[in-house]
């Protein structure tokens, strides 16, 4: 278990290295900085409700996408903290293969494997996709009633891809990481 946390967060390093220059915080904590209780990875796969740009259309249409997937939490020293599940349905006022996105303000809800919950708000998604490919930047809190990390603060980072854009049958589903670093 430890070695598939440190080889889930190894595969990520390159988006922890950007956390600090897209949250505005020092890679270096001092006085008054915000502590790290602990980095999250998501994995996910997701499928869209409607195909995205079918035909090759690129037009920013409202979908849904219905996600499920795991996390895997270190704390700040790189040791285990929490695994769970999670499913999530995320809706977009517009999707498409190419283009500046809007993602949307929601919450995912993880079940550990200790049987208890964490609710995840997310009050800012950025989705900038490129053929399929979208680079992600979320911000929001934990909620005050979760099991780990309440009222922390998220700030994440992270990919999603996807295939068939530019098909006549478009873009189905997508496989995305996204990385979150949780303060107090």
């Amino acid at each position: 278990m430890k070695t598939a946390v440190r080889n889930a967060l190894l595969a990520a390093v390159p988006l922890l290295a950007l956390v600090p220059l897209l949250t505005g915080s020092s890679a270096h904590a001092g006085p008054g900085d915000p502590t790290t209780d602990a980095t999250c990875a998501l994995k996910a796969h997701g499928v869209f409700a409607s195909a995205v740009d079918p035909g090759g259309t690129n037009l920013p249409l409202p979908d849904t996408l219905a996600m499920t997937g795991t996390v895997e939490c270190v704390d700040a020293d790189g040791a285990p903290a929490a695994t769970g599940t999670f499913e999530r349905t995320v809706t977009m006022p517009a999707t498409e293969c190419t283009g500046d996105e809007h993602g949307d303000t929601s919450t995912t809800t993880v079940h550990w494997t200790d049987r208890t919950t964490t609710t995840f708000r997310f009050d800012r998604t950025d989705v900038v996709k490129v053929n399929g490919t979208a680079s992600l930047v979320v911000a929001g809190t934990v909620t005050g009633d979760s099991a780990h990390f309440a009222d922390d603060t998220v700030n994440a980072v992270g990919t999603s891809t996807g295939t068939g854009c530019g098909t006549p049958a478009g873009e189905t589903e997508v496989d995305s990481t996204l990385v979150l670093r949780l303060t107090h």
